[in-house]
């Protein structure tokens, strides 16, 4: 990610400077420059937010599935709740890369809305159902004990 940040915000930058009406840009260097300083920054932010969730997730789907593949002895209910998971925990961190990707083109607000409806909410909610399930799994082995 280092070997091209200087490209990325070079790139960034000059989509926000052809995009002056999203970004809030009036003309005047010094304002103008506190604004793409911060969206600049948020783009960096969403890169690294890609890169620590995208390896993060795996740890968690890795733990979780396995969990689930121990707890769940019908295998409807094993095979949903991994696929939930698995698509869930890699889909999600998709949703940094998203969102960084359309700060220059939408602006920080409209570029996070965009991001949530369609990666965080879907493939996170994935996520919770399938954590949910798994934990109602649990509390009904360990009642049944």
């Amino acid at each position: 990610m280092v070997r091209f940040k200087l490209e990325l915000t070079r790139w960034a930058r000059n989509a926000m400077l052809a995009r002056p009406a999203v970004h809030g840009l009036v003309g005047v260097r010094d304002v103008d420059e506190r604004v793409l300083d911060e969206a600049l920054v948020k783009f960096d932010a969403g890169l690294r937010l890609f890169h620590l969730h995208a390896e993060g997730m795996g740890l968690v789907i890795l733990a979780t599935t396995t969990v689930a593949a121990t707890l769940a002895s019908s295998p409807a209910p094993r095979r949903s709740i991994i696929a939930l998971l698995t698509v869930g925990g890699a889909g999600y961190p998709l949703g940094y890369l998203l969102w960084s990707g359309l700060i220059p083109y939408h602006g920080l607000e409209r570029g996070k809305t965009i991001a949530e409806w369609l990666v965080w909410i879907p493939f996170g909610g994935a996520t919770i159902v399938a954590l949910w399930w798994l934990a109602g799994l649990l509390v009904l082995r360990l009642c049944r004990h």
